[in-house]
C-alpha cells in the first residue's frame, strides 16, 4: 500500500518559534497532496524552496529509504476523511500533517496501522 507523490514542490521552508526548528511545506498538485512537517535545521538544511522531490509513504519499511534526503518513521495520531483525507502524526516528536484530495481506498489503507514510513528523494 504505497503512496508515491512525484514532482512534489517544496513551497516554503520557514523558521518556527522554537529555536533551530523549521516548518517545511510541500505540495503535489498532480496528486492533490500537501505535506507540512516540522524538522530540525540539520535535517531541513538539504531542502530548499522551489526544489522538486519525490515522496514515498508506506506502511512498511521502504527499502530505498537509506539513499533518500530524508527517511523517517512516523506515528499516526488522527485520521479524518471529511472530503479530503487528512493524517496528523508525529515524526520523532515533531508534527506532520498530510492531506490528500480524493484518496483511494488503497491509499487510505496505507495508514491503517499506527506506524508509517516516509522517504523524500
Amino acid at each position: 500500500m504505497v503512496i508515491r507523490l512525484k514532482d512534489t514542490v517544496i513551497e516554503s521552508v520557514d523558521d518556527t518559534e522554537t529555536r533551530r526548528l523549521r516548518t517545511i511545506k510541500m505540495a503535489s498538485k498532480a496528486d492533490g497532496a500537501t505535506i507540512t512537517l516540522e524538522l530540525p535545521e540539520a535535517l531541513s538544511g538539504t531542502m530548499s524552496v522551489g526544489e522538486i522531490v519525490n515522496v514515498v509513504i508506506d506502511s512498511k519499511e521502504i527499502t530505498t529509504g537509506e539513499s533518500s534526503k530524508l527517511y523517517v518513521e512516523g506515528t499516526i495520531f488522527k485520521k479524518s476523511d471529511n472530503g479530503d483525507f487528512e493524517i496528523i502524526g508525529s515524526i520523532g516528536g515533531l508534527r506532520l500533517v498530510f492531506t490528500l484530495e480524493k484518496a483511494t481506498p488503497t491509499q487510505i489503507k496505507t495508514f491503517d496501522s499506527e506506524k508509517f514510513y516516509m522517504a523524500i528523494k
